[in-house]
This record gives C-alpha cells, sequence and structure tokens, in this order.
C-alpha cells in the first residue's frame, strides 16, 4: 500500500506522526551521504564560492556546428552551435574529490565515457551558445552537489521547532488521556450489591 493512501486512512495525528517518521528518514539519509560535518561545511562552502570563471576554459573541449535553432539561411552558413565536453577522468582536476563522487552519483548528463556533454544553440551567436554551454555546465556541477548538501538551520527556526514537538506532545498526552477516560468508562465498575 502506498504511503499516501495509508495517510488518508489514518486518523489526522497519526498522518502526521507517519509523515514526520518519512521526513526523518529522508533527512538521515541525505546526511549520511557524508562523512563528517567537516565535509557538509566544505561542500557548502563551494557551493557559495564556485563561479563560472572558475571552470578552465583548458579543462573543456568544445566543437561547433551548424545549428538547428532560430535563424534561417544563417543556420545553414555558419556553426554556430556549441558542444561542451568535459572528461571527468582526465580534465577534471580542478574540482575537488568530492564533487566528483556527486555529480557522479547524482547527475544525469554523464556518458558511458565519463564525461559531460553539453549542446547549446540557442541563439544565432556562437560566443552566446559558448558563454550558454559554460552556463549550463556550472549548473550541473552545483546542482549535483547541493542535492545532497543539507541547509542551515538557523537559532530561531529550531527554537520554533522545538515548541512545535512540544506542542504536538502536550496534545499527543491529551487525546491519550481522553482516550483512556473514555476506555475507563467502558469497563464494567464492581457493584456494592453483593
Amino acid at each position: 500500500m502506498s504511503l499516501f493512501r495509508l495517510r488518508a486512512l489514518l486518523p489526522s495525528t497519526s498522518r502526521r506522526l507517519l509523515t514526520r517518521s518519512y521526513t526523518d528518514d529522508w533527512r538521515t539519509q541525505t546526511a549520511s551521504k557524508w562523512t563528517s560535518d567537516e565535509e557538509i561545511e566544505r561542500a557548502r562552502e563551494w557551493v557559495e564560492s564556485f563561479k563560472v570563471t572558475d571552470i578552465p576554459k583548458k579543462s573543456c573541449t568544445v566543437s561547433f556546428s551548424s545549428s538547428s535553432g532560430p535563424g534561417g539561411q544563417n543556420v545553414n552558413k555558419l556553426a554556430t552551435k556549441a558542444t561542451l565536453h568535459l572528461d571527468l577522468t582526465k580534465n577534471a582536476t580542478f574540482l575537488p574529490d568530492f564533487v566528483l563522487q556527486k555529480v557522479r552519483e547524482n547527475s544525469r548528463h554523464i556518458t558511458r565515457e565519463d564525461e559531460i556533454v553539453i549542446q547549446a544553440d540557442g541563439t544565432r551567436k556562437q560566443s552566446e551558445n559558448l558563454e550558454e554551454a559554460y552556463q549550463r555546465l556550472h549548473k550541473i556541477l552545483v546542482e549535483s552537489v547541493s542535492v545532497d548538501v543539507p541547509g542551515v538551520t538557523s537559532a530561531e527556526k529550531k527554537k520554533r521547532v522545538k515548541e512545535l514537538q512540544k506542542q504536538d506532545e502536550r496534545l499527543r498526552r491529551k487525546l491519550k488521556t481522553v482516550q483512556k477516560a473514555k476506555k475507563d468508562s467502558r469497563r464494567s465498575r464492581p457493584s456494592d450489591d453483593y
């Protein structure tokens, strides 16, 4: 039975507990992909500091061909489509090891030859298509790492979560006492008529 069907059959308090445990499992799985907090912090810093200009042009192989995009007769005459290849085994020395690992785990853009291939033919100009290809490469690299980096929780958010957890616990206890009272009232009481 799927999680959503199961949730629909349960009362609202049980739904919350089920959702919370499912969410906690997801967070635990994501956090367990990293070996230490220092590694997570290094990944956060890398994601924030890595720019498109940090990709060395010599590490990528670029080729141009005729485009299928907009441009009319210009498409037939000029080679404006940019195809960018980044070989992760040979030319990706500018990337830290944990970035390469995350790119291989999370990116759907990797070929069998362990390279990322990007094609850009959105404009009529070769230089703009090349710039777009580098922008896409940057986005792929950053997203493949940031998918597994848990966010930083502020102190006020932690406080709010603790308050909600306490409130939820009080509500749960209140519901338990109501249920207990209801069950107690159904039980037969010993009579004094003996």
